[in-house]
Formats: C-alpha cells, sequence, structure tokens
C-alpha cells in the first residue's frame, strides 16, 4: 500500500465517453478523504499530458485516460531521474496496459487500486524521441487505425479494428523494411509490423501470451503480404494466441532494434500517429513503477 502524499491527476477530458473528468474528481475526493492532497491537471492538446507529468512535483502521477494518455504521462516521467509512481484509471475505449497490469476498468475500482496497491516496475519502449508502453504499428495496421473514428472505437471497441482491416488489406499496399537488432538482421516485404510490450494488442488479452509487461524485450511481428483471404485465415490465430505461427510470419524477440524502409512510413505508438521511420529503439526497464494488484 502506498502512503497518501501528494498527486497530480492527469485526465484527457475526453476519453472513453468523455467521463474522464468525473473520474479524476472522483479520485480526487477519494484522495484527501485518505489525509492526502491531489491537484487536478486537465489536458486541452496532445502533447499536454507530457509536460504536466514532466513537471509535477507530487510523489504520484495518475493518468485518467486511454493508452495514447498514459503514453504521454510516462514520456513525462522517463526523462526524470526519479519519476513519481505512476498510477491508472483506465478510461479509453481499448486499455491494453490496464488490462495486462489487471487494473479494473471500472473507475471506482481503480480508485481502490490507487489506494490500496504496491508500485511494481514495468517495461517502457524508447522509439527516436518518443515512448510506448503498449504497441507499436507500421503499415495496414497503422492505415487501420487511422480509418477507425473515436466514435467507432466508443461504439464497438477492438472490433472496430477487425472490421476495417479487411478494407485495408484489399487496398494491397506492401513494403520493404530491413530490421536489425544486436543478434540478427533481415529484409522483409511486407504489409504490416507490430511491436508489442505486452500480451494485449487492441484489446485482445491473449494476443501475444509470452509477452510480459516487465520482461525487458520487444515482441516483434513481421507479416507477410496478405491477400484478404489470408488476413480470414490469419484471424484464428490472432485471436487464440498463435499469431507468431502463422504461415509467413517473422517473429523474435530484442531488446534493442533498428529499423529502415524503402519508403516514408509514419508509425503509430499507442493508438497515436508518431515518429518517422527510420526508428532507433530500445528498452527501458526498471525505471518507472505503477499501481497495480500484485501478479499472480
Amino acid at each position: 500500500m502506498i502512503k497518501m502524499t501528494t498527486m497530480t491527476i492527469i485526465y484527457n477530458p475526453h476519453a472513453g465517453h468523455n467521463t474522464g473528468e468525473w473520474a479524476a474528481k472522483r479520485l480526487q475526493s477519494a484522495v484527501v478523504s485518505h489525509g492526502g492532497t491531489a491537484e487536478l491537471a486537465p489536458t486541452k492538446s496532445a502533447g499536454d499530458a507530457t509536460q504536466l507529468a514532466r513537471h509535477a512535483e507530487s510523489a504520484i502521477v495518475v493518468a485518467v485516460g486511454g493508452d495514447g494518455t498514459i503514453s504521454e504521462v510516462v514520456a513525462g516521467l522517463v526523462p526524470r531521474e526519479t519519476p513519481p509512481i505512476l498510477g491508472i484509471i483506465p478510461q479509453g475505449t481499448v486499455n491494453n496496459l490496464a488490462r495486462v497490469l489487471q487494473i479494473p476498468p471500472l473507475p471506482d475500482l481503480a480508485i481502490r487500486n490507487i489506494l490500496t496497491a504496491s508500485a511494481r516496475p514495468i517495461d517502457v519502449g524508447q522509439v527516436n524521441d518518443h515512448y510506448m508502453i503498449s504497441t507499436m504499428t507500421l503499415g495496414v495496421l497503422a492505415n487501420v487505425a487511422v480509418s477507425v473514428t473515436q466514435k467507432e472505437k466508443q461504439r464497438f471497441g477492438p472490433l472496430a479494428f477487425l472490421a476495417r482491416g479487411a478494407k485495408v488489406l484489399a487496398q494491397h499496399q506492401h513494403w520493404q523494411l530491413q530490421l536489425e537488432s544486436p543478434q540478427h538482421q533481415w529484409t522483409k516485404d511486407t504489409q504490416l509490423m507490430l511491436v508489442t510490450m505486452t500480451n494485449s494488442v487492441g484489446g485482445f488479452t491473449n494476443f501475444a501470451p509470452q509477452a510480459k509487461p516487465d520482461d525487458g524485450k520487444f515482441h516483434v511481428f513481421v507479416a507477410p503480404k496478405l491477400s484478404i483471404w489470408h488476413s480470414l485465415r490469419a484471424l484464428p490465430y490472432f485471436l487464440s494466441g498463435k499469431f507468431s505461427k502463422f504461415p509467413g510470419m517473422t517473429y523474435f524477440t530484442a531488446t534493442e532494434l533498428t529499423v529502415t524502409a524503402n519508403k516514408k512510413l509514419r508509425t503509430r505508438i499507442d493508438g497515436d500517429p508518431s515518429t518517422h521511420l527510420p526508428l532507433e529503439m530500445k528498452v527501458i526497464s526498471d525505471h518507472i513503477r505503477v499501481l497495480a494488484p500484485k501478479k499472480d
């Protein structure tokens, strides 16, 4: 249990179903009733959460929102020599990190977790000068994420991404990627590349059962060129946690990774548009700690 001292609550008022402010104020009341102090810090535009976290003077910084908000908060915490402890109230539509950490999706239960849980380390991925806490996508998967509206995510959740995926695959776009880790080199003509740091991708928690949020690794998937028919064949592999075994799939783990391409490509990190290729990636372990239930 973390002793209640000082807390900064960074929240996206429009996260999830526009309940971020309500959840933030509810947490603030709970903290005060337990003898602590809590400052509300709403975001107004992209990048605000990073600046708020970087300059927070509290012992705990709480992110109220989805993976994108959490990723922004972490980007503000990582450069600090001794960062505050991270708390999470899931208010997004996917909530990959909260799912794998078993942080309850209901605000009142998530607040109880913040008041009672112990801090545990999680890995953070550095991608050029950006940071990731869950997933990075290139190619088709990134294009799918772009095509899904906020309204569709709120209404259909993870299924919205699957529905859009077939339409994007029909465009038959592909790119040649060069990947290099300390152990291996690959050149791959592909439609999609996915890097995850947890077992949850797009809200599907069995995607990569071998991935843990504190295992110190990137889990990298580079798919072959896929027709619509082959993409439908891939779906059972995706849902059953056997995506790495799909015919033609390249799967490996790495602590460091360089990615280049023959065309200009932009990544999506934790659901939001991010840095362009080329990429220099590395895992940062044992620096960020988060309030979460004890591991099973």
